[in-house]
């Protein structure tokens, strides 16, 4: 791919291969690249320390090489190669682009997207941005939406802020999955609200219902408060799974 002087700088976290843990592509081996900064904060992050832009970024599989923030669409897309090489056995991995919040560093998306080519992509995301799924879909195969609930989040106007995200609609092309995260102190009212939600705008879609390891203050999940956090989300309909963040079992990241 040609790269120009104007094109997008990537401010990136880091680039690995591994499996993923969440999810509808659970337990399939897949290349993260982790753009750095997100403005939504959840206070349940694992990965915090991508708010801020690291100052370089190391290359897999080469021990002690390491680029300078921010990176050219190119060495991206060399990083990528680098995780997961073109004649891997196997085949090429596919991509899920993640964060941070990705659609923050929109037009850098835009161009990395289709230099991606032939990998097929999946966008981790809150989804705040609609315009931004929208611009996206012609390159993704998957979008995983995060949908933040208030409490789990730390976000007050979490589920708000979707519905008017999700206002126009989402796009048609990509397989759409939810990812919901839980924890003890999670109300019912914030799951009927979720499924009311995800009933006008996602009837189909699988909804991963996730208890969050107990991380940063959160509290464990018990049982008995799971199945009433999953009843709303029954009730409507909804084509609904209860996964554990796998990859903090696995420590894959």
């Amino acid at each position: 791919m040609s790269v120009t002087a104007a094109s997008p700088q990537a401010r990136v976290a880091e680039v690995f291969r591994s499996w993923q843990g969440e999810g509808l592509l659970l337990g399939k081996r897949q290349v993260f690249v982790r753009l750095a900064g997100c403005e939504v904060g959840c206070r349940f992050c694992d990965t915090e320390w991508a708010f801020d832009t690291p100052a370089r970024v190391a290359v897999p599989n080469r021990a002690g090489e390491h680029l300078s923030n921010p990176l050219s669409v190119a060495q991206v897309v060399d990083l990528v190669n680098a995780a997961d090489p073109l004649d891997a056995p196997g085949g090429l991995a596919s991509v899920t682009l993640t964060g941070g919040e990705p659609t923050e560093q929109l037009e850098l998306l835009r161009a990395l997207c289709p230099a991606l080519t032939p990998r097929e992509l999946m966008l981790e995301t809150a989804g705040l941005n609609g315009p931004a799924l929208h611009a996206l879909a012609p390159w993704l195969r998957w979008i995983a939406l995060d949908i933040k609930l208030p409490t789990a989040s730390g976000l007050a106007d979490a589920l708000q802020r979707h519905a008017e995200a999700f206002a126009n609609g989402l796009p048609a092309g990509p397989e759409i999955f939810v990812k919901l995260v839980v924890d003890g102190d999670t109300p019912v009212s914030e799951l009927q609200a979720a499924a009311d939600l995800l009933r006008a705008r996602l009837p189909s879609a699988p909804i991963f219902l996730q208890p969050v390891s107990p991380l940063g203050g959160s509290p464990a999940l018990p049982a008995a408060h799971l199945d009433r956090l999953a009843e709303p989300l029954l009730a409507a309909g909804l084509d609904l799974r209860v996964v554990p963040q796998v990859h903090k079992v696995l420590k894959v990241r």
